[in-house]
């Protein structure tokens, strides 16, 4: 990826060259290519807006205690008229002010689909802000909730809702991006590929979906089942099996909300080798399984020493995709690993990922 930010810079420079040849005034560079501007944005944010309520099963295969991963909001008690037995699902708007209908962005946050909630704060998002596009940050039920595909029919429905809701918060049909890292990454991407058959009902009027931001997301679960780091909460979302060794107790709270507790050695595995029934639904939840042509362009982050997501995940995916024919990009953060990259990578990420939406026609 530094040779495509660079040939993005030097396209820049030559048109910049080329306007100036002609007697013209230099076009200025979109603001939001100063990643010191990003911090300046100030979104309204509407909160706490319930999108869907849903039945909530359970999972025997998950953690009932996983733990809270840092930095979510924290979950809203239902409204008095929700049935018992179920869950109303939240989501935030963030918006900058704009006299015209602004892109939208579907944020899924991360959790190994076990934990987590959506953000609090916008800073890791700050730079699609700044880039004038609104933020809709959404809830989703976790494992211990339901086992997959909830989470998938979940976003369908938020998806759904951001159409259903688009006059009224000035958002652009034209121009959806859907965007998440970690299990959100996977989420994103299935947001994006899996066909009419994840919908669930009441939600199948939804948007094209424009592009999608996959930030170290999981691409084959069927492999990962087997992958030290994300074999753990894949058994416990896909929910088919139990755990050989039952969980001790609550999981502590980490930066990286995909860190879990994994049994020792004395104890033995977690669990059995997948048996065919387990491989096949690990296949059914994997964007792998979905790739094809005319699916919506495709941004990839990741770093190269990922312990909970194997890197050739995200290679695989990056060759499906040019085998396809589907646009894409992607930005290998060297010695990065599960996120929390340094500020200057993160930065970098983000910015190549607004260059390759303006690419796609989605940023001005």
């Amino acid at each position: 990826m530094r040779k495509s930010h660079l040939a993005v810079v030097m396209n820049m420079a030559s048109i910049l060259a080329a306007t100036i040849a002609c007697g013209q005034a230099p076009v200025a560079a979109p603001a939001w290519m100063d990643a010191a501007s990003w911090g300046s944005v100030h979104p309204v944010a509407t909160r706490n807006i319930v999108y869907a309520n849903v039945p909530v099963p359970g999972n025997p295969s998950a953690n009932p205690n996983p733990g809270l991963a840092g930095g979510g909001m924290p979950r809203i008690a239902n409204s008095p008229t929700a049935a018992p037995g179920t869950l109303d699902l939240h989501l935030d708007v963030l918006q900058v002010v704009s006299a015209k209908p602004t892109p939208v962005v579907i944020q899924l946050h991360g959790g190994g689909w076990i934990r987590g909630d959506r953000p609090s704060s916008y800073g890791t998002f700050s730079a699609l802000l700044a880039a004038g596009m609104s933020v809709v940050t959404v809830d989703y039920r976790v494992g211990k909730e339901a086992p997959a595909p909830a989470a998938i029919g979940d976003v369908r429905c938020a998806m759904s809702w951001v159409k259903a809701n688009a006059a009224k918060y000035n958002f652009d049909m034209t121009r959806v991006v859907v965007y998440g890292a970690s299990a959100g990454g996977h989420l994103a991407l299935m947001a994006g590929y899996a066909p009419a058959s994840f919908n669930p009902p009441g939600c199948s009027d939804q948007p094209k979906v424009a592009a999608v931001l996959d930030f170290y997301g999981p691409t084959n679960l069927a492999e990962g089942l087997n992958e030290r780091g994300s074999s753990d909460f894949t058994h416990q979302w896909l929910g088919l099996e139990k755990p050989l060794v039952p969980y001790p107790g609550t999981a502590q709270a980490t930066s990286g909300p995909d860190v879990l507790p994994v049994a020792s050695a004395a104890q033995g595995p977690r669990w059995a080798t997948p048996s065919e029934a387990v491989l096949a639904r690990a296949r059914e939840m994997s964007p792998m399984s979905y790739i094809r042509h005319g699916l919506p362009p495709t941004f990839i982050v990741n770093g190269d020493h990922d312990p909970a997501v194997d890197p050739t995940q995200d290679a695989q995916l990056k060759k499906a995709l040019d085998a396809a024919g589907v646009a894409n990009g992607q930005d290998i953060v060297p010695g990065g690993g599960h996120g929390n990259f340094p500020k200057t990578e993160a930065d970098k990420a983000m910015l190549l990922c607004l260059e390759f939406l303006k690419a796609q026609g989605i940023l001005q």
